[in-house]
Protein backbone atom coordinates (compact mmCIF):
# COMPACT_ATOMS: atom_id res chain seq x y z
CA UNK A 1 0.00 0.00 0.00
CA UNK A 2 2.44 2.59 1.19
CA UNK A 3 4.73 1.46 -2.34
CA UNK A 4 1.45 2.08 -4.50
CA UNK A 5 1.04 5.31 -2.39
CA UNK A 6 4.73 6.42 -3.41
CA UNK A 7 4.36 5.58 -6.76
CA UNK A 8 0.68 7.67 -7.29
CA UNK A 9 2.41 10.60 -5.74
CA UNK A 10 5.52 10.02 -8.31
CA UNK A 11 3.44 10.19 -10.67
CA UNK A 12 1.51 13.12 -9.59
CA UNK A 13 4.47 15.39 -9.42
CA UNK A 14 5.64 14.30 -12.79
CA UNK A 15 2.37 15.34 -14.30
CA UNK A 16 2.80 18.54 -12.78
CA UNK A 17 6.34 19.68 -13.62
CA UNK A 18 5.57 18.30 -17.29
CA UNK A 19 2.45 20.48 -17.36
CA UNK A 20 4.13 23.59 -15.65
CA UNK A 21 7.02 22.70 -18.58
CA UNK A 22 4.48 23.02 -21.56
CA UNK A 23 2.48 25.81 -20.37
CA UNK A 24 6.13 28.07 -19.90
CA UNK A 25 6.62 26.64 -23.24
CA UNK A 26 3.25 27.66 -24.78
CA UNK A 27 3.02 30.98 -23.09
CA UNK A 28 6.86 31.57 -24.42
CA UNK A 29 5.50 31.48 -27.91
CA UNK A 30 3.31 33.92 -27.92
CA UNK A 31 2.87 36.63 -29.63
CA UNK A 32 1.59 40.42 -29.40
CA UNK A 33 -0.89 41.48 -31.25
CA UNK A 34 1.76 44.15 -32.69
CA UNK A 35 4.06 40.88 -33.51
CA UNK A 36 1.57 39.25 -35.45
CA UNK A 37 0.22 41.91 -37.48
CA UNK A 38 3.83 42.35 -38.37
CA UNK A 39 3.48 39.36 -39.55
CA UNK A 40 1.15 40.00 -42.11
CA UNK A 41 3.93 41.26 -44.24
CA UNK A 42 6.08 38.36 -44.59
CA UNK A 43 6.49 37.12 -47.86
CA UNK A 44 5.17 33.25 -46.87
CA UNK A 45 1.91 32.67 -47.59
CA UNK A 46 1.53 30.53 -44.26
CA UNK A 47 3.18 32.73 -41.95
CA UNK A 48 0.58 35.04 -43.37
CA UNK A 49 -2.14 32.40 -42.67
CA UNK A 50 -0.78 31.55 -39.36
CA UNK A 51 -0.87 34.96 -38.27
CA UNK A 52 -4.42 35.86 -39.10
CA UNK A 53 -5.81 33.00 -37.43
CA UNK A 54 -3.88 33.81 -34.14
CA UNK A 55 -5.22 37.45 -34.52
CA UNK A 56 -8.72 35.53 -35.46
CA UNK A 57 -8.40 33.86 -31.84
CA UNK A 58 -6.48 36.08 -29.59
CA UNK A 59 -7.69 39.70 -30.68
CA UNK A 60 -10.87 39.20 -32.28
CA UNK A 61 -12.46 42.62 -31.30
CA UNK A 62 -9.05 44.36 -32.40
CA UNK A 63 -9.61 47.49 -34.42
CA UNK A 64 -6.15 47.10 -35.55
CA UNK A 65 -6.02 43.83 -36.65
CA UNK A 66 -9.24 43.89 -38.58
CA UNK A 67 -7.97 46.75 -40.57
CA UNK A 68 -4.77 44.91 -41.32
CA UNK A 69 -6.70 41.28 -42.18
CA UNK A 70 -8.74 43.44 -44.57
CA UNK A 71 -6.28 44.69 -46.42
CA UNK A 72 -5.30 41.16 -47.74
CA UNK A 73 -8.48 41.13 -49.37
CA UNK A 74 -6.83 41.45 -52.88
CA UNK A 75 -3.41 40.01 -51.99
CA UNK A 76 -2.32 38.14 -55.08
CA UNK A 77 -1.50 34.17 -53.06
CA UNK A 78 -4.60 32.65 -53.04
CA UNK A 79 -3.83 31.12 -49.65
CA UNK A 80 -3.79 34.66 -48.34
CA UNK A 81 -7.10 35.69 -49.40
CA UNK A 82 -8.94 32.89 -48.44
CA UNK A 83 -7.90 33.13 -45.49
CA UNK A 84 -8.47 36.90 -44.69
CA UNK A 85 -11.94 36.24 -46.13
CA UNK A 86 -12.52 33.13 -43.78
CA UNK A 87 -11.45 35.70 -40.47
CA UNK A 88 -13.15 38.42 -41.77
CA UNK A 89 -16.28 36.53 -41.66
CA UNK A 90 -15.83 34.49 -38.88
CA UNK A 91 -15.90 37.73 -36.74
CA UNK A 92 -18.39 39.18 -38.47
CA UNK A 93 -16.83 42.16 -39.70
CA UNK A 94 -18.37 44.95 -40.97
CA UNK A 95 -17.11 45.44 -44.70
CA UNK A 96 -17.49 47.95 -47.90
CA UNK A 97 -18.98 46.83 -51.14
CA UNK A 98 -15.30 46.78 -52.65
CA UNK A 99 -14.28 44.51 -49.79
CA UNK A 100 -17.24 42.54 -50.62
CA UNK A 101 -16.19 42.22 -54.04
CA UNK A 102 -12.93 40.85 -52.96
CA UNK A 103 -14.64 38.46 -51.01
CA UNK A 104 -17.59 37.36 -53.85
CA UNK A 105 -14.18 37.00 -56.07
CA UNK A 106 -13.46 33.45 -54.08
CA UNK A 107 -16.68 32.49 -55.77
CA UNK A 108 -15.20 33.06 -59.02
CA UNK A 109 -12.28 30.62 -57.98
CA UNK A 110 -11.16 27.65 -60.30
CA UNK A 111 -10.35 25.60 -57.31
CA UNK A 112 -13.34 23.79 -55.37
CA UNK A 113 -11.95 24.76 -51.89
CA UNK A 114 -11.40 28.80 -52.81
CA UNK A 115 -15.05 29.12 -53.69
CA UNK A 116 -16.40 27.14 -50.43
CA UNK A 117 -13.90 29.21 -48.67
CA UNK A 118 -15.91 32.53 -50.18
CA UNK A 119 -19.38 30.65 -49.29
CA UNK A 120 -17.93 30.17 -45.44
CA UNK A 121 -16.59 33.90 -45.41
CA UNK A 122 -19.93 35.33 -46.72
CA UNK A 123 -22.36 33.27 -43.91
CA UNK A 124 -20.83 35.28 -41.32
CA UNK A 125 -21.18 38.77 -42.91
CA UNK A 126 -24.11 40.83 -42.94
CA UNK A 127 -23.29 42.40 -46.52
CA UNK A 128 -23.13 38.76 -47.06
CA UNK A 129 -27.15 38.81 -48.87
CA UNK A 130 -25.62 41.31 -51.85
CA UNK A 131 -23.74 38.52 -53.32
CA UNK A 132 -27.22 35.88 -53.30
CA UNK A 133 -27.63 36.15 -57.26
CA UNK A 134 -23.63 34.96 -57.03
CA UNK A 135 -24.38 32.36 -54.47
CA UNK A 136 -27.77 30.95 -56.08
CA UNK A 137 -25.61 30.42 -59.17
CA UNK A 138 -23.43 27.85 -57.46
CA UNK A 139 -26.38 25.67 -56.57
CA UNK A 140 -25.83 24.06 -59.86
CA UNK A 141 -21.68 24.22 -59.61
CA UNK A 142 -20.19 21.34 -60.69
CA UNK A 143 -18.39 20.10 -57.58
CA UNK A 144 -20.87 18.67 -55.04
CA UNK A 145 -18.99 19.83 -52.18
CA UNK A 146 -19.41 23.81 -53.49
CA UNK A 147 -23.21 23.08 -54.03
CA UNK A 148 -23.66 21.86 -50.57
CA UNK A 149 -21.84 24.91 -49.00
CA UNK A 150 -24.02 27.36 -51.35
CA UNK A 151 -27.13 25.77 -50.00
CA UNK A 152 -25.79 26.53 -46.50
CA UNK A 153 -25.03 29.99 -47.02
CA UNK A 154 -28.56 30.47 -48.92
CA UNK A 155 -30.52 28.78 -45.83
CA UNK A 156 -28.06 31.84 -43.49
CA UNK A 157 -28.38 34.36 -46.07
CA UNK A 158 -31.61 33.79 -47.73
CA UNK A 159 -35.70 34.39 -47.37
CA UNK A 160 -38.35 32.50 -47.62
CA UNK A 161 -38.18 33.48 -51.79
CA UNK A 162 -35.00 31.33 -51.89
CA UNK A 163 -36.90 27.90 -50.93
CA UNK A 164 -37.84 27.73 -54.85
CA UNK A 165 -34.13 28.37 -55.53
CA UNK A 166 -33.32 24.88 -53.25
CA UNK A 167 -36.15 22.71 -53.91
CA UNK A 168 -34.53 21.30 -57.35
CA UNK A 169 -31.60 19.84 -55.27
CA UNK A 170 -34.06 17.51 -53.39
CA UNK A 171 -33.35 15.26 -56.26
CA UNK A 172 -30.08 16.00 -56.79
CA UNK A 173 -28.20 12.41 -57.22
CA UNK A 174 -26.11 12.59 -53.90
CA UNK A 175 -27.62 12.33 -50.92
CA UNK A 176 -25.50 14.77 -49.02
CA UNK A 177 -26.84 17.75 -51.10
CA UNK A 178 -30.67 16.70 -50.86
CA UNK A 179 -30.16 16.68 -47.16
CA UNK A 180 -28.31 20.11 -47.14
CA UNK A 181 -30.97 21.21 -49.86
CA UNK A 182 -33.50 19.47 -46.92
CA UNK A 183 -31.74 21.66 -43.56
CA UNK A 184 -31.75 24.66 -45.60
CA UNK A 185 -35.37 25.28 -47.14
CA UNK A 186 -36.65 24.08 -43.09
CA UNK A 187 -34.28 26.73 -41.70
CA UNK A 188 -35.87 29.43 -44.32
CA UNK A 189 -39.10 28.38 -43.95
CA UNK A 190 -38.98 28.83 -40.09
CA UNK A 191 -36.80 32.89 -40.47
Amino acid sequence: MIKMCKRSLIATLALAILSTTTATVFAAKEKSEDQLIADLASPKDSVVADAMLHLEKAYPTSTKAIAAIKKYLSDPREKVRRKAARVLGALHTPVTDDELKAIGALLKGSDPQEVMDGLKALRGLDEGKKAMPEILALLKHANVGVIRDAARTVAMLGTKANVADLEPLLKHPDAKVQKDAQDAIFALKNK
